[in-house]
């Protein structure tokens, strides 16, 4: 999903500077997106092929003879990825690691089930971060706190921990985290007469300035629309984890600081006025209705689309494919509020179900797969936003590293918002997936952000006690 080679760099140079950094799972286009991989359960029954890592043989490594139960989506997607990751481990500590992968939809729905029953079959899971609180407040996930000190708390980025917490209480480190940028279509501007100025970080486009470049380009390469060219396409169209920028960009929040309250906070100034915003984009025929999520990438690939929001993964996709003449920019803010703009960002994380049968190897593989050495070898296989200061450190200070990945690394540490934190998150997403699609589509952005915000303070009702 991204690319894989990018950043085998980063492991050689944190390595040598004994660093610790975070990185983790890709989650191309989803919900942080999660995961749409090939259906079904990973037919290993263990990932552990190493010699030598039997219990007599490793009598004097801390954890000889013990093992655990790993579970996580990715079925077929990177089992070679990870497997010489775990082998790592197994050797270092005598333990032997066992490992269920699944489909990202099928692994949910298991992880579920096996969780509401109380199920000891599992040590550690991978939690999808804007699940982290309803798992907290169900009571199915252990507190970390019991095993990570203050310091190594301290090696996650805010927006990364502040996901993986709830309540003051730390549940689920971090293996990686996400951004998005500005990607363009160069022949498109070029065909059109237009030059992009230089963005950075410290001196963005605005998005008025996108939309007016949008708008003159459209003008100029399909006057009449018969081309179905898109000025401006977000590439998970109507979905929370990309939208909700937009308001975050104007200084709104995602709910209230309590978890619940929606009322005020959605249906704010800045809720709409980004949601005006928004809507005007298709009402002036800049953005077409037509695109969804699932196929956004594939028009700007096709050269249908002239400035889309998208992940690093883009890329690499871009790159094999027909797609040569693009660039890239960090995320434009709005004029008047340079200073506010919110990136999405989020991926997986890991956590100890309330029942593991042996939490205390749990907890170290988790540290291994965060902070440790097995992080560092996970984001040279599978390239990944770093989730932690001294991973984001070293890919900024780095002359090697892609330009894209410094942006994007930069924004994690720096304007990243987190989804909404809550325990009602998935009834929460439903809801506003609904009313940006609503908005798209031209309803009444005051009347559809007050039906929202009444909708999600009722399902909040039943968490809330």
């Amino acid at each position: 999903m991204k690319s894989r080679k990018m950043v085998a760099w980063l492991l050689i140079s944190m390595m040598a500077g004994s660093l610790l950094n975070g990185c983790g799972k890709n989650s191309e286009g989803g919900n942080s997106p999660g995961k749409e991989q090939e259906t079904g359960k990973s037919n290993s029954d263990s990932i552990s092929k190493t010699e030598g890592s039997s219990a007599t043989e490793n009598s004097d490594k801390p954890f000889a003879g013990q093992e655990i139960t790993w579970t996580d989506t990715g079925a077929g997607a990177w089992e070679e990825n990870v497997e010489p990751i775990v082998a790592k481990f197994e050797e270092e500590t005598g333990a032997k690691v066992n490992m269920e992968l699944y489909s990202h939809s099928d692994y949910l729905q298991m992880l579920q089930v096996k969780l509401e029953s109380g199920s000891d079959d599992y040590d550690v899971i991978g939690i999808d971060v804007p699940l982290v609180a309803s798992y907290a407040v169900k009571d199915w996930v252990a507190s970390m706190d019991e095993y990570f000190t203050d310091e190594e708390k301290k090696m996650f980025n805010d927006s990364a921990y502040e996901a993986g917490s709830w309540d003051g209480v730390f549940y689920a480190p971090a293996m990686n985290s996400s951004s998005q940028l500005l990607w363009y279509n160069n022949a498109l501007l070029k065909e059109a007469g237009i030059e992009i100025p230089e963005s950075t970080t410290e001196n963005r486009l605005t998005w008025e300035q996108v939309t007016n470049y949008a708008k003159q380009t459209l003008d100029k390469v399909d006057p009449d629309g018969s081309k179905g060219i898109s000025g401006i396409t977000f590439a998970q169209v109507s979905r929370t984890y990309q939208m909700n920028q937009i308001p975050n960009s104007l200084g709104g929040k995602n709910i209230g600081d309590d978890g619940y309250t929606a009322e005020g906070v959605i249906n704010d100034k800045a809720w709409i006025d980004g949601a005006n915003w928004y809507q005007g984009l298709f009402n002036d025929k800049i953005s077409l209705k037509g695109i969804t999520a699932d196929d956004a990438a594939d028009f700007f690939l096709a050269g249908k689309i002239v400035f889309i929001v998208d992940g690093t993964w883009l890329a690499n996709r871009c790159d094999k494919g027909e797609m040569k003449d693009y660039a890239y920019a960090p995320v434009p803010a709005f004029e008047g509020h340079e200073s506010e703009v919110g990136t999405p960002t989020g991926s997986w994380h890991f956590g100890i179900p309330k029942n593991a049968k042996n939490k205390e190897l749990a907890a170290e593989f988790i540290k291994f797969m965060s902070i440790g050495e097995g992080n560092s070898m996970w984001l040279e296989a599978d390239g990944d936003v770093p989730a932690t200061v001294a991973g984001v450190e070293t890919m900024m200070n780095s002359d090697k590293a892609p330009e894209y990945m410094k942006i994007a690394a930069y924004e994690s540490a720096n304007t990243a918002v987190p989804r909404a934190m809550t325990p009602g998150y998935t009834e929460y997403d439903t809801v506003i997936q609904n009313t940006w699609e609503d908005i798209k589509n031209g309803s009444d952005v005051s009347d559809s952000l007050n039906n929202a915000a009444s909708k999600i303070e009722k399902v909040m009702e039943k968490y809330n006690k």
